[in-house]
């Protein structure tokens, strides 16, 4: 799973996705067949006021069922839209919960975005997670059991060629968080930002190798912003610590202790009945 990326969303981008909420929940059977539950919320008062400054009109939450159908499409292969309807939340949140059906979870494709509909992706697929396609689910039986691997892509931009740590191109690019003006500015935007990922077995766990475990239901990546920013003198020290080539193995450790973000893998297998 590409969750540097995310992290780094979070550290260096300024843009709308600040004003977003968004939940995936894969629930799968034994036989391989299941549904994605996608649920994007939006705080429109405050993209309103983003847009609004940028001299454009309002933009509301994403429903148009041609998008979700592509968005469908671009999960692999026989994933389909089951239905849509518009969801609210509090203080001005607003959006849309998508249920998405598929016959073979090994070839659902799955990527941590916040958002629901996609630009075009490419159908045929590496061996490997790759930084446009992060996850990998491979399910196999076994007698009464069922056992899903769910393999991440490790290292972000893996072969490909970035800039030091100490290139002032790249040092730019992330917010001074010694600054109180700028962890101010962070704050207000990213009021309300939460990414949670997570699966869901039909039955119940024989065994598993996941950190994040309740009953059937295994978290996979989970960040909310506000409980994140509340211990400014850890995010500081974690900021200082992460590289852009760092991979998710080595990034992991320095999470611990960190609220506000959940991370497992790079490679989980989850037994079920």
């Amino acid at each position: 799973m590409a969750s540097l990326r995310i992290l780094g969303l979070f550290l260096a981008t300024f843009s709308l996705t600040a004003c977003l909420n968004s939940t995936t929940l894969v629930k799968v059977k034994p036989d391989g067949s299941g549904t994605v539950e996608q649920t994007t919320l939006v705080n429109m008062a405050a993209v309103k006021g983003m847009v609004g400054a940028q001299g454009g009109g309002p933009t509301g939450p994403m429903m148009n069922k041609e998008e979700l159908e592509r968005t469908a499409a671009q999960m692999g292969e026989g994933v389909r839209l089951l239905s849509s309807e518009p969801v609210k939340g509090d203080a001005g949140w607003e959006g849309v919960k998508a249920i998405f059906a598929f016959d073979d979870i090994n070839k659902v494709q799955v990527n941590e975005g916040p958002g629901m509909s996609g630009g075009t992706r490419s159908r045929t697929r590496s061996a490997e997670p790759t930084n446009d396609d992060p996850v990998r689910f491979k399910l196999t039986r076994s007698g009464a059991t069922s056992t899903l691997s769910i393999n991440f892509i490790d290292r972000p931009n893996a072969g490909k060629t970035t800039p030091p740590p100490t290139d002032p191109q790249q040092q730019s690019q992330m917010p001074d968080l010694t600054n109180p003006m700028i962890m101010n500015m962070i704050k207000t935007m990213f009021n309300g930002f939460k990414i949670n990922i997570g699966l869901e077995v039909a039955g119940s766990i024989v065994k598993t190798n996941a950190e994040y475990v309740t009953g059937p239901r295994i978290t996979l990546l989970e960040m909310d912003v506000a409980a994140l920013l509340a211990d400014e003198a850890k995010l500081k020290a974690l900021q200082s610590k992460l590289g852009p080539d760092m991979s998710l193995s080595e990034v992991k450790p320095y999470l611990k202790d960190i609220k506000g973000i959940k991370i497992d893998g790079p490679s989980i297998t989850v037994e079920f009945r």
